[in-house]
């Protein structure tokens, strides 16, 4: 986690209230947009898979809305003090739920027929009413169905990151140590 981001989840663990901390803040920053998913206690939760979906869903429905004010105001602080847009989210046991995403990236590509033919298909279904949606209605599908995996790859991806820049730092630490 980059010096921004350790500042930014510091200051968000002290301004936000402790029951919408069951855990650690889990931030995301990509570009000028920074994800926040607020990790919450199901300590009174129970019952078996769709109960307890049920349930935190409710949670996090009840803790969205009596946050909400609290949210906003520290949004606007953000973007004021780092330029960033704040979009938030909430974890509540197996459930995550996002609030907001204040930004889309349009991606171009180019697809095949047949590539083609299956967003058709999606959009004929009423899944999705238009090519863009589609294709995020699949990108979501496959997140959802290979979650650990693309955990996994993201995890790795960071610890590369990680030994990049210390790799760098020692190349700078040995080209400093040669001009004295």
């Amino acid at each position: 986690m980059n010096s921004q981001l350790v500042i930014l989840e510091k200051r968000l663990v002290e301004q936000l209230p402790a029951h919408l901390l069951g855990g650690k803040l889990e931030l995301t920053l990509e570009d000028d947009e920074l994800l926040v998913v607020m990790h919450v206690s199901t300590a009174g939760a129970a019952g078996e898979d769709e109960k307890r979906r049920w349930g935190e869903q409710e949670l996090i429905a009840r803790l969205r809305q009596e946050s909400r004010a609290l949210r906003v105001q520290l949004a606007r602080a953000i973007h004021h003090d780092y330029g960033f847009i704040v979009s938030w989210g909430m974890r509540a046991g197996e459930t995550l739920r996002l609030f907001t995403s204040n930004a889309t990236t349009p991606v171009m590509t180019r697809l095949a027929r047949e590539e083609r033919k299956v967003l058709d298909t999606i959009i004929a279904a009423n899944i999705a009413n238009t090519r863009s949606a589609a294709i995020s209605y699949i990108i979501r599908a496959y997140a959802h169905e290979h979650q650990d995996w693309l955990q996994e790859v993201q995890q790795l991806s960071e610890r590369m990151a990680q030994l990049r820049d210390q790799a760098q730092g020692r190349g700078e630490q040995q080209i400093d140590g040669s001009d004295t």
